[in-house]
């Protein structure tokens, strides 16, 4: 548990300050990966040096090379990108071409947490027709919020995470299901992320729980 912390912490400190703007990366270097085994064993295939980031939210990042051609192929041919071996954003056009559900209503590069079993992202959340046209504060601005979204690699589905979808989720783990649905808050935004990390760590030590290469290939 402490490393997804640590993890979403580190990208928290580099993408939240951003809100339609550009930043460029002093001497830094994002590399690139093609499949999830390159992901899982830390083997990149393409990097660039000192890259431009566009991010619109702390969920919404794009990568600005200055060519046209090279954004396109980034697009295409990349699943991820990488700053060090923390910080990891997924291609939500990648998600969009291989998997159903939530993925067609998420954008550019999205914050990704996993391990060889299980994978999440941190999107932005829904927003209400009032929320677009009128803001979701009192100046008319409107603030995106986060939603957690569960990478379901055996369904091949992207699913935002919400109290029904979660309960569906600890299904293979009896009691953690049943602390939860007896919780009175089981409907809160901070009791869907308690049991949600819990199912995190109980999945990952399971023995039953396939690994995301064996499902991926």
């Amino acid at each position: 548990m402490k490393t997804w912390i640590r993890n979403f912490l580190l990208l928290a400190l580099t993408v939240s300050s951003a809100h339609a703007v550009a930043f460029e990366v002093p001497h830094d270097t994002i590399y690139f990966y093609k499949t999830w085994e390159q992901m899982l064993n830390l083997e990149p295939s393409a990097y660039i040096v000192d890259p431009v980031i566009e991010t619109v939210t702390p969920y919404e990042a794009y990568i600005e090379t200055g060519s046209e051609e090279i954004n396109d192929n980034i697009e295409k041919e990349y699943i991820a990108f990488s700053q060090g071996d923390s910080i990891w954003l997924i291609n939500s056009a990648y998600l969009k071409r291989n998997f159903k559900g939530d993925a067609k209503g998420l954008d550019g590069f999205i914050p990704v947490f996993f391990n060889d079993k299980v994978a999440f992202i941190t999107g932005n959340g829904p927003l209400s027709v009032k929320d677009i046209l009128f803001g979701t504060d009192n100046d008319g601005v409107t603030t995106y919020t986060q939603s957690y979204y569960y990478i379901d690699f055996l369904n091949l589905k992207v699913n935002r995470l919400t109290h029904s979808y979660l309960s569906e989720l600890l299904e293979n783990y009896h009691d953690l299901q049943m602390r939860y649905e007896g919780m009175k808050d089981y409907k809160k935004s901070y009791m869907i992320e308690e049991f949600f990390f819990k199912f995190i760590d109980r999945a990952t030590e399971d023995v039953m729980q396939p690994y995301i290469l064996d499902l991926m290939q």
